[in-house]
């Protein structure tokens, strides 16, 4: 293989990588979109309805937003582009995977709400933190500040933790998902 030829074929593995991150981020950004929303709602709503009402809160919040990222995650299947399906399934089954740990955490370890949100929010930071490591560093920089944001509300705010969450971590996951679809538009 001559110098020419091994240049070509660097500019077309680039062109692949940046190609694929675009992907990555037009439906990573639509699932933080919906992650947001779900913490907004979900948090905002812990905060005002009876302690008695907040398991079936969440279990709505996050029933829903499931089956909304499952839909964006077969809508890419649809669309014919094999990098969208190849990076969709795996995505939301490692976030699936993620929420069911999290799940048997609570419930073998009969976690507080308190501290079930938190729990929740530390794996959400960790999850996005790896995903930056495979996707983009950008993403790895929301779960760091996720993580900073929870343990700072959770410690210094305790009354409002929920609240807190709701606005500055929903907000930040929105923002931050927009932000990712804008990105793939170039």
């Amino acid at each position: 293989m001559d110098a020419r030829n091994a240049q070509d074929d660097l500019k077309a593995i680039r062109r692949i990588m940046h190609h694929t991150r675009r992907r990555a981020g037009e439906h990573g950004g639509w699932y933080m979109i919906i992650a947001g929303f779900m913490w907004l709602f979900g948090f905002i709503g812990q905060y005002f309805v009876p302690q008695d009402w907040v398991g079936w809160l969440w279990l709505a919040v996050n029933g829903s937003g499931l089956l909304l990222m499952a839909w964006v995650t077969v809508q890419a299947g649809r669309s014919g582009s094999g990098v969208k399906n190849q990076l969709s399934y795996p995505i939301f089954v490692f976030w699936l995977s993620l929420m069911i740990f999290d799940l048997l955490l609570i419930w073998l370890f009969d976690i507080s709400w308190d501290m079930v949100g938190l729990l929740a929010l530390l794996t959400v930071a960790l999850g996005y933190v790896l995903m930056g490591i495979l996707y983009d560093w950008f993403i790895s920089v929301i779960g760091c500040a996720i993580a900073v944001l929870s343990v700072g509300a959770f410690l210094l705010v305790p009354s409002h933790f929920s609240l807190v969450m709701g606005i500055l971590g929903g907000g930040l996951l929105i923002g931050s998902g927009l932000w990712l679809r804008r990105g793939t538009r170039s």
